[in-house]
Order: C-alpha cells, then structure tokens, then sequence
C-alpha cells in the first residue's frame, strides 16, 4: 500500500508540473526561421562573442562586424500573418539593429544558445517585448525608442549633450500607405495600428544638430556600441538611418547599411564627415545607448 500511495504522489507530481508547464508560454515558440543556415549562423556569431570582454557595447560592434557585406532587405515579417522571422540572409536597417543587439545581448549568457538569442530578438523587436503579430512591430523609431527605454533596454544619450531641441512630427506612414503591408487588410488589424499611430501625431522628437557630432564633447561621450539614428526629413517617418558607433582613434564611426551599396559595412568616413555627405536627407541625430 505505500509503495502505490509514493506512486500516486509521484503522478499527482507530474501532474502538476505538466499543468505548471503549459502555463508558461514558450516565449520564441512562435519565431520564423528563413533557413537553417541562420541557425547556423547564428550559433557561430555567439561562438566568436564569447571571446570578447563582458560589455555590452564592444559585443554590439563585434556582433555588426560579423553581419558586415549582408545586404538590405525588405522585412521579412511583412506578410499577413506578421510574426517575428529570423533572417540573418538580409535585413531592412531596423532589422539589422534588433539582430545585433540581440546576438549581443544573448551572448552575455554563459554557454548561450540560439533560443536565447530569439528570445532576445523578441524582446527589442516588439512592442512591450512580446510577439502578437504585425501589430506588435515597430514602424518609426520613436516607438522602438519609447518603449526600449521604458523597459530598461536602451538609454537616451541625446539629453546628454547642450544645444538639443524638439521635432513634433506626425508619424502615420503605415496606414497612408496600407496597400504596402498584406496584414493592413485585415481592418482589425488597420484599426489597431491607427490607435497605436495617433500616439505618435505631433509627436515631439528629441535631436542634436547634425554639426554637434564633430565636437569634442560628443566624441568623448561616445562609447563603441552606442546606437546614432539619422533623422528623416520625410513627413511622415523618422528614420533615414541607423547604426553602430565604432570608435577609431577617438573618431566615431558608423556600422550601418550604406545607401551607397546597399550592404552593412564599417563605414570609412568619420560621423562628421558622413553627416556632410548625406546632409541633405536628415535634419539631425538622436544618440542611444544599449543597456546591460
């Protein structure tokens, strides 16, 4: 009789371990993979992170170095269904940000492994850090901004620095051009989308001007990792470009996907200098920092 009543607490444990099991949502269950290449790919990036001194910033410049001659793509989790996709094959230039620093962050783990890794890729690519779908993407940095810094996963360095001032801009290019996203059909989903973007109508973005990134104080503020955001001179969109500082004897640099070429690549020229170049398309610059 006891050896059936140890049997019986044995199943009633089990039992509740399962119930237990089931409630815990498996947080990247619902991650695309384009190819098992990028698994591949993945596992050799966090391979090579590991060797590099525990900061966050010096493994988002590794991570982008490692991603250097990948070309730009449109998004790949811009179909109906919206979901988050792995793809290391291409990337838009917001797309290429999240994977960094999530192959960045997950590599701060002992022994990490590729669920780590799209765990955290969820968390900077979606809104509140959860994957529901097309409505919960970020459409216009300020959004991504806005909500990885409530959540602790960036710090905005803009403030740092004198002589800044605001921008309202009204940020609904998504629903003004629905007919470019399948997942805009659904009038669900359109409408869900429209509240989210009247959150964003004159809404006031933070900037330095673009001469700032030549002087002295900003280049001796600016770490390798810190995120420089290009802001766009289009109406109804804020981000002209994105990338990486990487610092080259005391002059930052930027990691990001050239207009020129179309592929990621350790810019050549200073900030200062590419600013002069592409001063035509932007009014000014935000600065982040990635957050351990």
């Amino acid at each position: 009789m006891k050896s059936l009543h140890n049997i019986s607490r044995l199943i009633s444990h089990l039992a509740v371990l399962t119930v237990l099991s089931l409630g815990v949502p498996d947080i990247s269950a619902g991650v695309r993979v384009h190819c098992s290449s990028d698994t591949v790919k993945a596992r050799e990036i966090l391979d090579k992170l590991q060797g590099i001194e525990n900061k966050l910033g010096e493994r988002c410049v590794a991570a982008a170095i490692e991603l250097t001659g990948t070309p730009w793509a449109p998004a790949a989790d811009n179909d109906s269904i919206g979901t988050l996709m792995v793809n290391l094959h291409g990337f838009d230039r917001m797309g290429f940000v999240n994977n960094v620093l999530a192959l960045a962050k997950s590599s701060l783990h002992h022994m990490p492994v590729e669920r780590q890794y799209e765990i955290s890729l969820e968390d900077y690519s979606r809104r509140k850090g959860e994957d529901e779908g097309f409505v919960s993407q970020y459409f216009y940095g300020a959004d991504w901004i806005v909500d990885n810094i409530y959540r602790g996963n960036l710090k905005e360095m803009t403030e740092y620095i004198g002589g800044g001032s605001f921008k309202p801009k009204t940020l609904d290019y998504v629903t003004r051009h629905a007919d470019d996203y399948p997942a805009m059909k659904n009038p669900d989903v359109k409408d869900k989308i429209r509240m989210i973007e009247m959150g964003f109508r004159s809404h006031r973005i933070p900037h330095l001007k673009k001469q700032s990134v030549g002087n002295k104080e900003v280049k001796d503020l600016m770490e390798d990792g810190d995120i420089v955001i290009m802001l766009s001179n289009e109406p109804d969109n804020d981000i002209y470009d994105i990338g990486f500082v990487k610092m080259v004897n005391g002059e930052p640099h930027l990691i990001h996907i050239s207009h020129e070429n179309g592929l990621v690549v350790e810019d050549p020229y200073p900030l200062s200098r590419l600013f002069k170049l592409e001063n035509q398309h932007f009014y000014g610059y935000r600065w982040l920092r990635p957050t351990e």
